[in-house]
């Protein structure tokens, strides 16, 4: 039997595309928000198929485990506060899809990916773009983005459209993820919303002097946010970003020579800023 998806096919196709060449003997990989285990049964029958026992190599988790359906995979159990229930560096995969909407504590679960994930070990997330175009002018003629309508306050519509409750954009999880301390920051598109990209051509000039502008103004208000910024102010006028259904993302949790080496590099840096402002 085939466990049906909560998610968009196309969302689901790029995130198995990113996972499908760790699935090896030997590998951990956790599923956070597993719902009843679409993407853990893809992954387990591939696991099989490279003669690895699916339930050695994939662990769900979920709020509800009662409603996991994959049976050849353990579910854990997870609480409401994004806290993963396994000791340090156990994984060398942690994925959650159309997840962090839901929940109340989204940069709280990337400090806990980071801690479970092995050195090397990789993180890969989707949620709605409230970014696109069509979000954008939904916000600004009815004050609600594109899959973000009015929440509702009751438990039992936590897993509806009116339980996304966090209409974070690529720019906070950016700042999140580099504040967790992880790098290689990527992103991908899953399937482009026709009016969307048509529109964004249209407008795009006007996108791209706003993109100008907003750079300008960050410079002149403090060089070091806008160095730590500018890739990502451009970014969010990008044709990708104003046109993508969801914002898909991945990011490695660096060996600890790596953080080492930045951790002294940041230090020097900011000595240096130090001594140019006194002198």
């Amino acid at each position: 039997m085939t466990i049906l998806a909560a998610s968009h096919p196309a969302t689901n196709q790029v995130i198995f595309n990113i996972l499908e060449p760790r699935v090896q003997a030997g590998a951990r990989i956790f599923d956070f928000g597993a719902g009843q285990g679409h993407m853990c049964q893809r992954l387990g029958e591939l696991a099989k198929s490279r003669g690895v026992v699916a339930g050695d190599c994939l662990v769900a988790g979920e709020i509800t485990p009662e409603f996991f359906q994959y049976a050849d995979v353990h579910c854990a159990k997870l609480s409401v506060d994004s806290v993963i229930p396994f000791m340090e560096e156990e994984f060398d995969v942690v994925y959650a899809i159309e997840v962090f909407e839901h929940t109340r504590r989204p940069y709280d679960f990337l400090d806990e990916a980071f801690r479970v994930l092995k050195p090397n070990g990789l993180l890969v997330f989707s949620v709605p773009n409230v970014m696109h175009i069509l979000s954008r002018l939904q916000i600004l003629f009815q004050g609600f983005g594109e899959m973000f309508d009015a929440p509702s306050k009751r438990i039992e519509n936590a897993g509806r459209i009116c339980g996304h409750i966090m209409p974070l954009n690529y720019s906070y999880f950016e700042y999140g993820l580099s504040v967790s301390g992880f790098t290689e920051i990527c992103t991908y598109t899953d399937r482009r919303k026709c009016s969307s990209f048509l529109l964004s051509l249209f407008l795009y000039p006007a996108l791209y002097a706003g993109s100008l502008l907003r750079d300008r103004k960050l410079r002149k208000y403090d060089k070091q946010v806008w160095r730590e910024n500018r890739k990502v102010v451009y970014k969010m006028n990008s044709l990708e970003m104003l046109s993508a259904r969801s914002c898909i993302v991945s990011a490695i949790k660096p060996s600890s020579e790596f953080r080492l080496r930045s951790e002294r590099d940041r230090y020097d840096g900011v000595e240096l800023s130090e001594t140019l402002v006194t002198t």
